[in-house]
């Protein structure tokens, strides 16, 4: 009998899906938010915003212009609802303020993203789990 995934992994999962949707040729990255009863709040993916057009091989560029998946995705949800975000990379400084901003208090991700231990430091003082995801355990 075929076990189904576990709701974390479904939201992995579809993060990644979302990423398919990046322009970025380099870094493809996508963000799920769920709601508390693990219903689908929001998708995004890395970006930037529509009508912009930059050069793509330029790292620097690249760095100042692109939205982070996970503020794409928090631009469709309401402030404080109990919601959990999912994203294949853990978040950055900056992903982490915005993210706290809306309350969030949960973050699951299976990489971390540019070993930003200082993302990590802010996660904690705002009192936000940020957990690296372990297959099967969440059952």
């Amino acid at each position: 009998m075929n076990k189904r995934i576990d709701w974390i992994r479904y939201a992995l999962d579809l993060a990644k899906v979302a990423a398919t949707r990046s322009e970025d040729p380099h870094v493809k990255v996508g963000a799920t938010i769920l709601r508390e009863d693990h219903s689908v709040a929001s998708l995004g993916y890395n970006g930037v915003p529509p009508g912009i057009t930059i050069n793509w091989s330029d790292r620097d560029e690249r760095r100042k212009r692109v939205i982070h998946a996970e503020i794409n995705a928090l631009r469709y949800i309401k402030p404080h609802e109990g919601y959990i975000l999912a994203c294949p990379l853990s978040p950055c400084r900056h992903c982490v303020q915005s993210i706290a901003s809306y309350g969030i208090k949960m973050i699951f991700y299976e990489e971390e993203y540019d070993k930003d231990e200082f993302a990590f430091e802010l996660a904690k003082d705002f009192k936000i789990d940020l957990c690296k995801y372990v297959e099967g355990i969440y059952d």
